[in-house]
């Protein structure tokens, strides 16, 4: 006899089996597939047996558990993937043709005979082995495999439902738990998460009877599942992608709530799904954390920040941009374009005052030819910089005024454009302004002139963005000049006082829901400062890193995927290398598509997690089919196009599950709040 102990113990992998629920006898069995013999009737008091619906398989009886051999103390877990034939089906196939030949009308109730009716009722199911139920140290465990199996054994099948089915979909090993409750201390969640319920437990298309009121069984995630990982969200447009991924901001902002933790979510949001309230949901996310969301957009609007850089204020990165779209477009290749390219705008250190006077010079003739080019300037924007009094008078008597100021005063940028127009012209050589005389070999030329010629000696930048202000080159020729910035100016915002990407890293930083409103706007200006602001991100959290310190959390959700980490794309650019190297830096992505096929193989070799809703033909389902158990569900996947019917893999998760995912409510996360 066992001792209460031990029973207690076993009682996890009895409670599988529900007696009530028996469904078949497997017949044949081997490492891969089981093939079962059932019946109408035992379908029906089991709530039928739907397609891809998970069965467990056992030879001992539940209530005489403790006269069951050691050998036969496990439940096989399998899943249905079809109907197979019976060896008497050919038979049965001309009875039922026999009948129906007799019937003289469609409504004649003659029937058959008793014998000939039981015989008629049972049919076969094709069922895939998942894994097997065990009991190892008092611990149900669970192995991927079968171990081994007996061709003469008597199994016979169950549909588990309520409580046995909780059991099944939401099992998770001990050792991976384990391991979860370290990795969740090593990303710094202070307390010990309970797993979050994301929807529940859904076979088919058809829910009539297998999800009864009282028969919906809530599928659970581990929140660590998704923190430095990847997931992948696919599937047609209109099948809950967006909904999954309001679930998972959600889900991952109560995680760090909960935690006690930081942890930063970056949307971006191509259609504006995230950023506003919309009728479906009767709600956004803003609305649900007002004060940890941040809304950018690249247009001045009521509770968004602009998107774009101050290209005045923020030098560096609005130059970066500025020589990414020249090279890009291939405009202009002059000597001044080439020497402009190669400008820095970096500023010296503080102590090294005759660079700093050469910084000064630089930056001011670049935001003149800001100015020149139409971008709007800050207001009461003034600049500064020091020309000794040769240059000023040189510049002055050019430019035919009195009243030129000195620029160590300060000059708007209008002002700033005059000054250096001036100061191109004073330095080009001049026609003789004093007669030879005699015993001279040459004529003599004005001193200010030459004064101004020799301040922009060797200053080749100077001189290139001259040339690129006044719109001529050396000889005076007529060339594009400063107008080849036009194309710029969508990407630059007087209204800003710091670089976008440093302020967005910092509101991550500090736990904040940011989302990119990419509605608006060219889709070559959205992939660009996305890509900026994803690069920045990416090298701030890497550069943590590489000085030995801790990054902080950061989940980047992005749409239309193909796009950014595509099968083509260079693994070294900037999107392949969050997906590929993120996780390391502590920065997960979730990314969304509904082009399986176009994606970066790499990428999805290494994807965590798993949700998958329609897709609508072969290709997608046939490269789907390469990862985990997803074969089993291609002609569903290609059949059922029901809003949030969702097949779901999870790094904790042994199988697929299929699974309704949770419609997002506001007024439901709110309450949750309260709790």
């Amino acid at each position: 006899m066992q001792n209460i102990s031990q029973i207690l113990q076993s009682d996890s992998l009895v409670k599988l089996v529900q007696k009530e629920n028996f469904v078949g006898w497997a017949y044949y069995i081997d490492y891969e597939k089981a093939f079962v013999m059932t019946n109408d009737l035992w379908k029906h008091n089991s709530l039928g047996v739907p397609h891809n619906c998970f069965l467990v398989a056992a030879t001992f009886n539940p209530d005489e558990y403790n006269q069951t051999p050691n050998e036969e103390k496990e439940v096989l877990l399998l899943r249905v993937i079809g109907s197979c034939k019976l060896p008497q089906d050919d038979d049965l196939v001309r009875t039922r043709v026999d009948h129906f030949q007799q019937k003289k009308s469609a409504f004649d109730t003659k029937d058959y005979d008793d014998i000939t009716l039981n015989q008629l009722q049972f049919g076969g199911l094709e069922c895939r082995v998942l894994g097997t139920f065990y009991i190892a140290n008092g611990v149900l465990k669970l192995g991927s495999d079968l171990e081994s199996f007996a061709s003469a054994s008597r199994l016979k099948l169950y549909r588990p439902r309520k409580d046995a089915l909780d059991t099944i979909v939401n099992y998770v090993d001990p050792q991976r738990k384990q391991k979860s409750i370290e990795e969740a201390k090593e990303l710094g969640l202070k307390k010990t998460i309970e797993s979050f319920p994301i929807g529940t437990v859904r076979y088919t298309s058809t829910e009539r009877i297998h999800r009864q009121a009282n028969e919906a069984v809530p599928v659970r995630i581990q929140p660590s599942d998704f923190l430095a990982r990847r997931t992948a969200v696919l599937g047609m447009t209109r099948t809950g992608k967006s909904n999954m991924i309001k679930q998972l901001v959600s889900v991952v902002k109560r995680v760090a709530d909960q935690g006690d933790t930081k942890v930063g979510q970056l949307v971006f949001d191509m259609n504006g799904e995230y950023a506003n309230a919309n009728k479906q949901d009767k709600g956004a996310i803003a609305d649900i954390f007002p004060k940890d969301t941040v809304r950018y957009r690249m247009m001045s609007a009521e509770g968004f920040e602009p998107l774009q850089n101050n290209f005045y204020l923020q030098l560096e990165e609005g130059f970066s941009l500025l020589c990414e779209m020249i090279i890009e477009k291939k405009r202009d290749g002059s000597n001044d374009i080439k020497t402009f390219l190669n400008i820095s705008l970096e500023k010296p250190e503080a102590t090294d005052f005759g660079e700093i006077k050469k910084w000064n010079v630089r930056v001011a003739l670049y935001r003149a030819l800001l100015y020149q080019s139409q971008f709007k300037a800050p207001p009461n924007l003034i600049l500064k910089f020091e020309a000794n009094e040769a240059v000023r008078k040189a510049v002055q008597q050019t430019s035919g005024t009195t009243i030129f100021k000195n620029p160590a005063d300060g000059l708007t940028p209008a002002e700033a454009v005059d000054w250096f127009l001036a100061l191109r012209q004073a330095a080009k050589p001049v026609k003789k302004t004093k007669k030879r005389k005699v015993g001279d070999d040459d004529d003599e030329h004005d001193d200010s002139t030459s004064v101004a010629a020799d301040w922009l000696n060797n200053k080749d930048d100077l001189v290139a963005m001259l040339n690129l202000l006044a719109a001529k080159n050396n000889l005076d020729t007529p060339i594009a000049g400063y107008k080849i910035f036009f194309d710029a100016k969508e990407f630059h915002t007087p209204n800003r006082t710091k670089d976008v990407g440093r302020e967005i890293y910092e509101h991550l930083v500090n736990g904040k829901i940011v989302i990119l409103d990419l509605t608006v706007g060219k889709p070559s200006l959205r992939e660009r400062l996305t890509k900026n602001i994803a690069d920045q991100i990416f090298t701030s959290s890497m550069g943590h890193f590489i000085e030995g310190k801790s990054p902080e959390n950061i989940v980047m959700y992005i749409e239309e995927a193909h796009n950014l980490i595509g099968k083509d794309a260079d693994l070294d650019d900037t999107w392949p290398r969050i997906a590929k190297e993120g996780a390391k830096y502590k920065i997960a992505l979730v990314y969304a598509t509904q082009e399986v096929s176009a994606m970066h193989p790499n990428i999805l070799a290494n994807t965590e997690n798993w949700f998958i809703t329609h897709l609508n033909n072969h290709k997608e389902i046939n490269e789907l089919a390469k990862f985990y158990d997803f074969d089993d569900f291609s002609k569903s996947l290609i059949r059922a196009q029901d809003v949030g019917f969702t097949r779901v893999k999870t790094l904790s998760g042994s199988f697929v599950i299929p699974v309704q995912i949770d419609k997002f409510d506001p007024l439901v996360e709110k309450s949750k709040l309260k709790q």
